[in-house]
Order: structure tokens, then sequence, then C-alpha cells
């Protein structure tokens, strides 16, 4: 079948006219449609955050717009059709624009996508250099979930809550109301000079976690007053791993190889800083043991 192709533009400079695609979107009249979008890794990015943050909002309503078909875009009429596509790309002129659509022969439009996304909108991911500290790491976390992922600070977004299983207390750093569920993330920071401090901090939070998986918790929200915690909650890690050039006998690497046991033992979602700003929204929440 024929479809038509837009990319998806984002355009640092309107006056100068350079862009750089950041997706695609697929589809024909009466056909099925595909939508791939990804502002990370952009080299140019004007005034903007390096990882195109502040386009997030306009990015997933676009991307529930056509994975929906049926919802409208802000105040264009209801469903996906090459007309809308073409009107949006006619209207846009600020920093994101639509490219003139080239068909594409395909057995459907997911199908297209995924033959031309490497060729003309995927881009090398960049080798991050640095290392982070606990309090930077705990940052970088937050700011991906309330810039990125659209959750409030103080209404489904809630800092170190603390947590009380029997006589037992500890803080973790992040909770989460997610589809009217509480999600909690620990970010942990490997590359620090106390090994001591961070050996005993992990295990204390893992103690802390066992428990929780047997008797559930109750969690002091501050500003949200207490939340019951089930014992069957997502729990997800967020960490910073020891650097390459670490000895992988060393003792930073033995005390990251005993939190994974850990984290597996008290069924962690787990995943890296790097791995976890690659992610889409999508696949970042969702987090369940």
């Amino acid at each position: 079948m024929i479809y038509h192709c837009w990319a998806v533009q984002f355009v640092p400079d309107p006056a100068r006219g350079e862009h750089t695609n950041i997706g695609l979107v697929i589809g024909g009249e009466n056909l099925d449609w595909a939508v791939r979008y990804d502002p990370r890794f952009v080299r140019s990015h004007g005034d903007l955050s390096s990882d195109l943050r502040e386009l997030a909002a306009w990015g997933r309503s676009f991307v529930r717009v056509v994975d929906g078909h049926t919802r409208p875009f802000l105040d264009e009429p209801a469903g996906v059709s090459p007309g809308l596509v073409e009107h949006m790309r006619r209207r846009q002129s600020n920093l994101v624009q639509f490219g003139e659509p080239t068909p594409v022969d395909a057995e459907s439009a997911e199908a297209a996508v995924h033959l031309l996304y490497p060729v003309l909108v995927e881009r090398p991911r960049s080798r991050r250099r640095t290392t982070y500290s606990r309090r930077t790491l705990r940052s970088r976390v937050r700011e991906v979930m309330t810039k990125t992922d659209g959750f409030v600070t103080g209404r489904d977004l809630f800092v170190t809550p603390r947590l009380s299983i029997g006589r037992q207390h500890g803080e973790l750093d992040l909770l989460r109301i997610e589809r009217g569920q509480p999600v909690l993330t620990n970010v942990w920071a490997f590359n620090v000079v106390d090994l001591s401090a961070l050996t005993r901090d992990l295990q204390s939070w893992s103690y802390l976690v066992g428990l929780l998986r047997t008797d559930g918790a109750t969690a002091e929200v501050p500003g949200a007053g207490v939340r019951v915690i089930p014992a069957s909650v997502g729990v997800e890690v967020v960490f910073d791993p020891p650097r390459d050039q670490d000895s992988q006998h060393s003792e930073r690497w033995d005390i990251y190889e005993a939190a994974r046991e850990a984290w597996q033992r008290n069924d962690v979602s787990v995943r890296s800083i790097d791995e976890y700003r690659s992610q889409t929204t999508d696949e970042r929440q969702g987090v369940r043991p």
C-alpha cells in the first residue's frame, strides 16, 4: 500500500531554516497510522535544553492523537487524516515543523516507520563523561519526572516520603502516583569517595525494602498525609554505575554487584541514569515488581 510520510522537524532558528528530523508520522486516507517521535540527542538545540524537554508536552499530545486516531489535536478537527497533517504543516512555522509528504510503499504504517526511522531520524546517543553525586542524580530524575513525564510536585510527585513498617522507619527519595497507584523511586551513585557509607546506606535500604515486600508499609508524605503502601508496590532504582575504568574486581564493583543482587531479590526495577533518560515516558512508566 502507498502511504504518505511526513518528517517532524525541529527548527532551532526559523529565520535560518536549518532543521533536524525528530520524528515521523506515516498514514494515508482510510489507512492505518503510525508515529515515532524522539527529540533527544539533537546537536543544535538553540535556546532550548539539550534534550528539548520544552517540547515534551507537544510531543506527548501529538503522539496520543496519532496513536488514538480519533482525538483532536489542540483546535484541529477530530481524527487524523492527510488533510489534517497537511493543514498543520502549512500552519506551523516555529520550532516544530513538518516536512513535505513523500510516498512510501509498505505493508503497514508501522512497517514504514520501522523502515524509515533509522535512516531519517535516529541519531547516535551522546556519551556521558561525567559522574553524579547522589544529590545531583536525585535532581536529574526528578527533573525528568516533572519536565518530561508531566508529574507535578505536591500533586502526584512527592519528595522523601518516610516509610514506617512496625518499628522500622526510613526515607526513600521519591514517591509518585501513577494511574492511581504509588511507585517508589530511589537513586544510588556508585562513584563516591566514602564507600563505607555507601555500603551502609545500601544495606539499610535493602533491609527496609525487604520488610516492605513482606508486610507493606505506611508512607508519611510531606504535604499529603499518610498513605498505605502495599507489599506489591512498584519500586525502582535509578543508578550511576561505577566508571568503566574501575576494575571489576575492585571494592566499588563488589558493592555494586551486591546491590544488584539485593535489588533482584526484592523485585526492584533497575535502570542506569543513561537508560532512564533515554527511555520514552511510556517506557519509564508502568513500573511493577
